[in-house]
């Protein structure tokens, strides 16, 4: 291990104790002990050079929602138990499906994050689709620059990896359109059943989104569940070219969304979205003797229970952490802030171009960008081209202005290494990018 690992190592054993008897008798000395010595060995998400991963920047007034939601401490999935509360969770799903478009009847929840949103929407998908079919025959549909969350949450569902097909992609890394309906003509002589059809809006690795009017267009003529993962670029659609770029969203059978990305909100908190909600309550239909029973001519006029729309039961009153900053602020600033996001990666774009020796591997398509050092006079091989990028990633990082990550590819072979640029947070500004430039011109000279 080198010694920062060893460091991060030595530190989280420092944590490790008995459970305690009796309680500590100086607060401010456990407050200390956090902020002085366990929060400064960890990377601020919040700051403005942080553009590695998909960084948001924690807007403080959903900060406050939360301390007000769990001071309140209510119980929200149950709407008779508190009605005013469960009217704004809906109120805030329903915003959100008009930011997609989505019609009257559909409706969704808010989850923790989109790893438990999409877990959700493919349970969603298995129970309408797969009715009468074994799990063994459905086959599903993603592009290889997928999250790797879809596939977790397929294998969770049940199904076998073996059933999931992952698409190739394009030279800017969207899923190729001949080659889904090759694989589903293949499938069905093969007497298998394509039922769910994934595309990206926004993928992780490049920002990529894929041409989701036409993948829709396939789901329709396949009979398949049509899935967006808009986890990241879904509240672009604020904006017009994010609308242009995503044409046919609202098509999508469910959509992921994250707030705790393009919301600009503190983790914990993301959303599923269905055209239906009736097909969302279908797949959570249970209930126990234990919970209390309206009679049928009251209930048909009562909002539907939370914990009827997904797995979970008793949590947090989490969309008060949407509502009371769109309350205190608006949308409009939102909108301003991802137009500006847009700006700014393609500004970034055009600054890196004039650097000698970089190229760029992934044009921003949305706020995601990805370069790599390619110097010219040396014959370096594939390997050795990773292990100069890797060097020019951590020269980059250790001078402590931004913060960058890796890119691969998914083909995982020497010489696809390159840098990635994620621009996201509100609290990034063009004066964060003119020091990353500067930054990364510097470690270039450094390393040729």
């Amino acid at each position: 291990m080198n010694s920062e690992i060893e460091n991060a190592v030595k530190l989280a054993k420092s944590v490790a104790e008995p459970l305690p008897e009796n309680g500590h008798t100086d607060f401010e000395e456990l407050l200390r002990d956090i902020f002085d010595r366990l929060v400064p060995h960890s990377t601020n998400d919040n700051s403005g050079g942080y553009l590695a991963y998909i960084p948001s920047g924690g807007l403080f007034h959903s900060i406050l929602a939360d301390f007000i939601s769990l001071s309140l401490n209510r119980y929200v999935t149950m709407f008779m138990a508190a009605p005013g509360l469960a009217a704004i969770e809906n109120q805030v799903v329903r915003w959100l499906c008009d930011i997609i478009g989505l019609p009257p009847e559909a409706g969704g929840v808010i989850t923790s994050g989109g790893s438990i949103a999409t877990i959700t929407a493919i349970h969603a998908a298995r129970t309408n689709q797969l009715t009468d079919r074994n799990l063994s025959q459905g086959t599903i549909y993603v592009s290889e620059q997928a999250h790797h969350c879809i596939e977790q949450g397929l294998v969770l569902c049940g199904f076998s990896p073996k059933n999931i097909r992952k698409i190739a992609t394009d030279n800017d890394f969207r899923i190729r359109l001949s080659l889904i309906e090759k694989a589903i003509e293949r499938d069905k002589t093969d007497g298998l059943h394509p039922f769910l059809l994934v595309a990206s809006a926004g993928t992780t690795n490049t920002g990529a989104v894929d041409n989701i009017l036409e993948i829709g267009k396939l789901a329709q003529k396949y009979n398949m569940w049509f899935h967006v993962d808009a986890a990241y670029g879904g509240f672009f659609m604020l904006t017009e070219r994010g609308k242009s770029l995503m044409k046919g969203i609202e098509q999508a059978d469910s959509v992921v969304l994250n707030p705790h990305k393009g919301m600009f909100l503190p983790y914990g908190i993301g959303a599923l979205l269905v055209k239906n909600k009736n097909q969302l309550r279908k797949s959570f239909d249970f209930t126990g003797t234990y919970l209390p029973a309206l009679p049928n001519e009251i209930n048909s006029h009562v909002p539907e229970d939370i914990m009827h729309l997904s797995p979970e039961l008793t949590r947090e009153f989490r969309g008060f952490r949407i509502w009371l900053p769109l309350k205190m602020l608006g949308i409009k600033p939102f909108r301003e802030q991802l137009d500006e996001k847009l700006n700014l990666a393609q500004w970034i774009t055009e600054q890196l171009l004039q650097i000698p020796n970089i190229r760029i591997v992934a044009y921003p398509q949305l706020s995601i960008l990805a370069f790599k050092l390619e110097p010219s006079g040396y014959d370096l091989s594939p390997k050795e081209l990773d292990n100069l990028n890797i060097k020019l990633l951590d020269a980059i990082n250790r001078r402590g202005n931004i913060l960058l990550s890796p890119f691969r590819s998914t083909h995982n072979v020497d010489g696809e290494f390159a840098i990635r640029i994620a621009i996201l947070s509100f609290r990034t500004t063009k004066q964060h990018l003119e020091q990353g430039i500067s930054d990364i011109q510097n470690a270039t000279s450094n390393l040729i």
